[in-house]
């Protein structure tokens, strides 16, 4: 056995080298190493090489791979809190786990001082988060179109769509306006969606009004709903189809009954629906063309009438104004020329006839002959022409007939027929004379002369033509 000054001086050795061992520790570690952002409690540190191990271009690497690591944990912290803000366990919890792994596998390398190792470990993590982080993102956006288009569907099973996709985004960004409209919008979708269906119902219908107000309530509940706009601008247009037809086909109808007024009233009320629309403009013009039709026709009518009675000159005003007003109708054109020609052989049969004594001229007397013959030569004359053409024929034969005249006088007047003979005085004689009219005169000394027209016109005179001079002068 060693003897006991010497195992004393052993003792103190040993502890002299672990004094020394403490102070390097102390000394030298600090400039080394520092702590990892993340720290693990259970691990052990690492024993420190003695300051002689470790050369000024190795320390300097070391340190710039520690510093390399504490700029990529400082982003990875920051990227970790923003994905934790956004609820990541809803959407990514297992990519998310995985990070973190990597995160504690690097802070286990630089509890060793392996900065390189743990550098590598730690961009690892960081790339992971970014990916994640752009997932999330794009998990935002997919939310937003999927709620959307749930809400659009706007059918029974897509209300718990929305409301899930409504979650996902607030989850992620609920301070985005899109996630917060989506919510909002989500939260009326099932009263949204008993309106449509109920509008959609009145519509089968056929009870637009209704139909309407429903999806009314629905555009106020979303009013960005674009189903409800379309359902909504859809049956305002059916009414509005259905209201123009109604005017349209109350317009026919008035127009069936020859009521112009109530017809263009109609088609009026149509044209307010829809302006300047072509069937509106057609129809005021068919109006028109009816009005003016019935119009004709009624003349066209009362013309034929005029021609049934004989009333010719009537007829040919008629066809006349009708011409002037539209010079195309052909049944007026075709008309007026027989018309006329009856119009005017009635207008010279009438003057001939109301004119006998005219007859007494060898050239009226030749021209009312050929208008007799003229009058004879119409087939199947009417009572009328039938009645001119023997008055015709008996003025004429009256007009080459010469009738007894008595004239009566004093005995004492001295009297001349003019244009036929001097009586002289008598106290009554005969003459014989045709149609005409005729001056008889009278004078007698001392007394004042007289003068007496007559007419004879074939018919015998009811008394006799007394002439006298009485008068004294």
């Amino acid at each position: 056995m060693p003897a006991p000054d010497k195992q004393q001086g052993q003792q103190k050795l040993i502890v002299g080298a672990l004094l020394t061992l403490v102070a390097a520790v102390v000394l030298l570690l600090p400039n080394m190493v520092s702590e990892p952002w993340i720290a693990q409690t259970d691990i052990e540190p690492p024993k420190a090489n003695s300051s002689t191990d470790v050369s000024p271009s190795k320390a300097a690497e070391k340190t710039q791979y520690r510093q390399d690591s504490q700029k990529v944990l400082a982003q990875i912290i920051s990227l970790r809190d923003e994905l934790q803000a956004q609820s990541v366990s809803l959407w990514g919890d297992f990519e998310f786990s995985q990070a973190l792994a990597l995160i504690q596998t690097g802070d286990e390398q630089y509890g060793y001082g392996k900065y390189k190792l743990s550098n590598a470990s730690y961009q690892q993590s960081l790339t992971q988060l970014q990916n994640l982080q752009a997932f999330g993102k794009a998990k935002f956006e997919q939310a937003l179109v999927d709620g959307i288009n749930a809400i659009e569907s706007a059918s029974i099973g897509d209300a718990a769509i929305a409301n899930t996709s409504s979650e996902l985004a607030m989850a992620i960004d609920g301070e985005d306006p899109r996630s917060i409209n989506l919510e909002k919008r989500a939260s009326q979708l099932p009263k949204v969606i008993d309106a449509l269906q109920k509008g959609d119902e009145f519509v089968a219908n056929k009870q637009l009004a209704q139909a309407k107000r429903y999806y009314q309530h629905a555009l106020s509940l979303d009013s960005q709903h674009i189903a409800a706009a379309a359902s909504l601008a859809s049956v305002t247009q059916a009414i509005t189809e259905q209201t123009f037809r109604s005017h349209m086909s109350r317009g026919f109808a008035a127009l069936d009954n020859n009521k112009f007024s109530a017809a263009t009233a109609a088609f009026n009320r149509a044209s307010k629906v829809y302006p300047k629309h072509s069937a509106v403009a057609q129809a005021l013009s068919q109006v028109e063309t009816q009005r003016s039709q019935l119009a004709v026709n009624q003349q066209m009518k009362q013309a034929a009438e005029f021609e049934r009675t004989e009333q010719w000159q009537q007829a040919q005003q008629v066809y006349q104004a009708l011409l002037q007003t539209d010079p195309s109708l052909t049944q007026a054109k075709v008309k007026t020329i027989p018309v006329s020609v009856r119009a005017s052989l009635d207008s010279q049969l009438r003057t001939t006839i109301d004119n006998p004594l005219r007859l007494s001229a060898a050239s009226a007397y030749k021209k009312a002959q050929r208008l007799l013959a003229d009058a004879r030569g119409i087939a199947s004359p009417g009572p009328i022409l039938q009645k001119q053409i023997a008055d015709l024929d008996r003025v004429l034969k009256q007009s080459t007939t010469a009738i007894s005249v008595v004239l009566q006088s004093d005995n004492l007047t001295d009297v001349t027929l003019f244009r036929v003979a001097k009586l002289g005085t008598f106290q009554q004689t005969q003459v014989k004379l045709r149609p005409g009219r005729y001056i008889v005169a009278g004078t007698r000394a001392g007394y004042r002369d007289v003068r007496v027209e007559f007419t004879i016109t074939g018919e015998p005179l009811e008394q006799p033509i007394l002439v006298s001079c009485k008068e004294s002068i």
